[in-house]
C-alpha cells in the first residue's frame, strides 16, 4: 500500500508538471506513458504493475519556455556596401573634376560667372585680384569635401556608415553642397529679377549643381538609410553643439588639444560665418553688391561653416575618444592643413599683387580689414596650419 501510495504521489508530480508546460507537449509527443522502472519492479515480484509514469521523450523540451532559451535578435545588416563604396568614389571624382583644374587655371570659372578678370601673372585691376582671391579660397575647401567622399567611401567597403563619425561627415557634405548649389541659383535668380549685372550664367548654375549632386545624393542616402534619418541628424547636431560650446568638459584623453579645438571650431563658426552671411566681407580688398561677386565671396564662408568646421569637430569627438591616431582622422587633419595652406598661400599672393598695382585711394575705397585683419588672420592660420599639419603626421592611436 505505501509503495503504492509513492507511485500515485509520482505519478501526479510528473503529470503536473506536464500539464504546466501545457497540453499541447503531451498532445506532439513530447510527453508519452510508459511503465515506471518501480512498476516493471512490482509486476516482476507480484505478477502486477503497480503504477504508470508519463515520461519525456525528449529532454531538452522541458526548458523550451523558459528566457534563456528566447532565440537571439537577428543580426543588423551591413552598414553599407560595395556598391555604394564605388557611388562615393564617383561622386569625388565628379566633384575633382572643376576642383582641381581650377587652381591652375580659374579663368573659366571666373568667365561663367561674367566678373572681371586678367592674368594672374599681370593683374590689370584690383577687382580683378579679389574675383580670383575668392575663386582659389573658395575652392581649397573643396579639397576637405573630396577628402570626406573618400572617407565615406570606405567606411562603406568596411560597412560602418552608421558609425556617428560618418554620419556627421555625411551631413558636412550634404550642407557644403546644398548650400553652393543653392547659392548660385539665388544668384542667377537675383540677376534675373533685378537686372543687376554681373550675375551667375546659366552655365555656371549647371556646372555648380552637376559637380555638387552627386557628393549630396550619396551622402543624403547614408543618412537616411544608416543614421536614422535627418530627424536623428539635427538631434546629434544639439547634443555636438552642447559639447562644443562647453569649453570646461574637457576628456583626460583629449586634454589642451579638445581645448583648442573646440576654440578653433568657433574660429571658423564666426569668420566663416562672417563671409557667409553678411554682404561686407571682413578681410576684402573692394567689396562688390553684384549678385556674381556676392557670391564667389560668400561662398568662401558656406566652405567655412558646412566643410570645415564640421570636420573640426569630427576630429575634436576624435580626440576625446584618444582616436586622433587612426587613419581617417589623420587624412581628415592632412586635407584640413591642405586647405588652410592653400588659402594662405593665395592670400600672400594676391596681397603682394594687389600692392604691386599700387591701388588709389579711391580704388580701395570699398575695401573691408585693413593691414591688420590681414595681419592677424595669416598669423592665426599658419598657427593652426601647424597643428592639423602635425596631427595628420605623428599623432599616435
Amino acid at each position: 500500500a505505501h509503495a503504492a501510495s509513492q507511485n500515485a504521489c509520482s505519478r501526479t508530480c510528473v503529470m503536473s508538471y506536464a500539464n504546466a508546460l501545457g497540453p499541447a507537449r503531451c498532445a506532439t509527443g513530447q510527453w508519452s506513458a510508459g511503465r515506471s522502472s518501480l512498476g516493471r519492479a512490482r509486476g516482476g515480484r507480484g505478477g502486477r504493475t503497480v503504477g504508470t509514469r508519463h515520461r519525456c521523450v525528449q529532454p531538452t523540451a522541458l526548458f523550451q519556455g523558459f528566457p534563456w532559451s528566447k532565440p537571439k535578435p537577428a543580426p543588423k545588416p551591413p552598414a553599407g556596401t560595395t556598391t555604394e563604396s564605388l557611388h562615393f568614389k564617383a561622386a569625388a571624382l565628379v566633384l575633382a573634376v572643376p576642383t582641381i583644374p581650377t587652381f591652375v587655371n580659374a579663368e573659366p570659372v571666373l568667365e561663367a560667372f561674367n566678373v572681371t578678370h586678367s592674368d594672374p601673372g599681370n593683374f590689370l585691376a584690383i577687382a580683378d585680384v579679389q574675383h580670383f582671391s575668392n575663386v582659389i579660397g573658395t575652392d581649397c575647401f573643396a579639397v576637405i569635401a573630396l577628402c570626406a567622399l573618400f572617407l565615406l567611401s570606405d567606411a562603406s567597403t568596411n560597412e560602418r556608415l552608421d558609425s556617428a563619425t560618418y554620419q556627421r561627415l555625411a551631413l558636412a557634405v550634404v550642407l557644403y553642397s546644398g548650400a553652393n548649389v543653392v547659392g548660385v541659383a539665388s544668384g542667377f535668380a537675383a540677376g534675373a529679377v533685378t537686372g543687376a549685372e554681373p550675375a551667375p550664367s546659366v552655365l555656371a548654375v549647371a556646372c555648380v549643381a552637376a559637380a555638387m549632386a552627386p557628393a549630396f545624393v550619396c551622402s543624403a542616402s547614408a543618412i537616411t538609410q544608416y543614421g536614422g534619418g535627418f530627424g536623428e541628424a539635427w538631434i546629434r547636431v544639439k547634443e555636438d553643439w552642447a559639447v562644443v560650446t562647453d569649453l570646461g568638459d574637457v576628456t583626460d584623453q583629449g586634454g589642451y588639444l579638445e581645448r583648442y579645438l573646440k576654440l578653433s571650431f568657433a574660429a571658423s563658426m564666426i569668420v566663416g560665418g562672417a563671409f557667409a552671411f553678411s554682404p561686407l566681407s571682413p578681410l576684402a580688398i573692394v567689396n562688390e553688391y553684384t549678385p556674381s561677386s556676392q557670391f564667389i565671396q560668400r561662398a568662401f564662408g558656406l566652405g567655412a561653416v558646412f566643410m570645415l568646421a564640421p570636420a573640426q569637430f569630427v576630429l575634436l569627438d576624435a580626440a576625446r575618444r584618444g582616436r586622433l591616431g587612426g587613419s581617417s582622422f589623420k587624412k581628415l587633419n592632412l586635407s584640413i592643413a591642405l586647405a588652410i595652406f592653400g588659402i594662405d598661400a593665395m592670400t600672400i599672393f594676391t596681397f603682394a599683387a594687389a600692392q604691386a598695382l599700387d591701388p588709389s585711394t579711391d580704388a580701395l575705397a570699398q575695401a573691408s580689414g585693413g593691414i591688420y585683419n590681414y595681419v592677424g588672420a595669416l598669423a592665426v592660420s599658419f598657427s593652426i596650419l601647424a597643428v592639423y599639419l602635425y596631427q595628420g603626421v605623428f599623432a599616435k592611436k
